[in-house]
């Protein structure tokens, strides 16, 4: 079963009832939606990291809200500038049926592959949007490298895409370039010419 984050209604605004929400482990928030302006919260900081952890930015979660489930997008998360521990936390609340956007992250599998055919990735993008209904979203994109054998550009237009799900970006962009390896080992004869000088 998925966890549901409670998100309490927050009706104080000084700096020093925030101070004192992050002192008793909350995260001030905010969530805002289709049928919901702006509603200023808070949320557990435990909870919220460990569902963060699982699902990072741009990740889908449930939270309840006086009482109601709903499905939120978590939508930006700031950081304090020099502890880096969370300090506020904006929620986007979710409609079934209506599309979103949202970057997700690109996964490259089966990269240590290219090392044995000498070749080498290198990546262009880390992320890329994505529009489609809330249901569909997926929580990254993923290339397979497997069926890579020489050198070529990898482009959005290659990335395999869920059913209903579409690339809001220029597909001709270049995701990563995979290259000729300019590492190479040393001639066993050389070593062996070494050893023996020495």
């Amino acid at each position: 079963m998925e966890p549901v984050l409670v998100y309490n209604r927050r009706d104080v605004f000084t700096k020093s009832n925030l101070n004192k929400l992050r002192k008793e482990g909350y995260i001030p928030t905010v969530a805002y939606g289709d049928d919901i302006k702006s509603l200023p919260g808070y949320v557990s900081k435990k909870e919220f990291e460990k569902l963060y952890h699982q699902k990072g930015l741009a990740g889908k979660i449930k939270i309840s809200i006086d009482g109601k489930e709903r499905t939120a997008l978590i939508k930006e998360v700031q950081t304090h500038y020099t502890k880096g521990n969370i300090i506020h936390v904006d929620f986007q609340i979710l409609s079934e049926n209506k599309p979103i956007y949202v970057e997700v992250p690109i996964i490259f599998e089966n990269a240590e592959i290219l090392k044995s055919r000498g070749l080498v990735l290198q990546r262009q993008m880390d992320t890329v949007e994505i529009e489609g209904l809330p249901k569909d979203i997926p929580e990254h994109l993923v290339i397979d490298l497997m069926g890579y054998e020489k050198p070529t550009a990898i482009k959005l237009r290659d990335i395999k895409l869920p059913e209903g799900i579409k690339i809001t970006e220029d597909l001709d962009e270049v995701v990563a370039v995979i290259d000729v390896s300019e590492i190479t080992e040393e001639p066993e004869e050389k070593q062996e010419e070494t050893s023996s000088n020495a």
